[in-house]
């Protein structure tokens, strides 16, 4: 959550510095034309786009950390493609004003073209990358049982030999602390986390379902769960079966 309050507040600060305190040299792009490329932009109206989208992604970051600290079950997916559409709607407004890329009706100059490559490839990236892991991190937790071992499909996968279980129980999901190397995508929470108790705990779970399964092994504690609390409940007496 502080990682998050962080980067909203370093946002602020750079949104201000570049659209008040006329940092220009911040911008990516324009830092490293020569000045006669500068002197073709007109970076008063792109500065304040610069600054709008910095104060915006500080925004957004402040309103996901409040919603961790809260620990509130709110969808934040809608909040990332806000996000993504906002950042790429602000960067293809800020070109209209690159003078090196428009004439001064519009049309584009003589490799102009070329020029909006990076933009392209910035923008195909937004919109399909970062969508991507929200999908890939939204699905639900898929496990298969080998003659061997567990096995847990997916980010931050694990294959629990049986011979290493120490111990399999349905459970509760603890009270978490804070994430440490994971992802909470709306009500699912993989990867690292630490409880309240001070424990370093793997997640695996969606949080509308109440039971869990918790499993100590030699490695670090797990806890699951499956799309409903039936299928949660057999997985369970599937596993303690092994």
């Amino acid at each position: 959550m502080w990682i998050l309050v962080f980067a909203a507040l370093l946002m602020f600060v750079l949104g201000f510095a570049v659209h008040k305190l006329g940092w220009h040299f911040l911008i990516s792009g324009y830092n490293t034309m020569n000045e006669a490329d500068k002197a073709r932009v007109d970076i008063k109206p792109v500065a304040r786009l610069i600054g709008i989208m910095c104060y915006g992604i500080g925004f957004i970051f402040l309103i996901v950390g409040l919603i961790d600290w809260f620990g509130l079950v709110v969808p934040i997916e809608p909040l990332f493609i806000v996000l993504i559409l906002f950042i790429v709607v602000i960067l293809w407004r800020a070109q209209k004003y690159d003078g090196n890329i428009f004439d001064d009706t519009g049309r584009l100059r003589p490799g102009g073209k070329k020029k909006l490559i990076p933009i392209v490839l910035v923008s195909v990236l937004l919109l399909t990358v970062v969508p991507g892991l929200l999908l890939w991190f939204s699905q639900p937790t898929e496990v298969t049982l080998t003659n061997t071992e567990l096995v847990i499909e997916g980010s931050y996968g694990q294959t629990v030999p049986y011979d290493e279980i120490e111990a399999v129980t349905m459970s509760y999901l603890p009270q978490i602390d804070r994430r440490t190397n994971g992802a909470a995508i709306a009500s699912r929470l993989t990867g690292h986390f630490r409880t309240m108790s001070g424990e370093d705990v793997l997640l695996f779970i969606d949080r509308r379902i109440e039971a869990v399964i918790r499993i100590d092994w030699s490695g670090q504690p797990i806890y699951l769960n499956q799309e409903s609390y039936e299928a949660t409940e057999q997985l369970y007496e599937e596993v303690i079966t092994r």
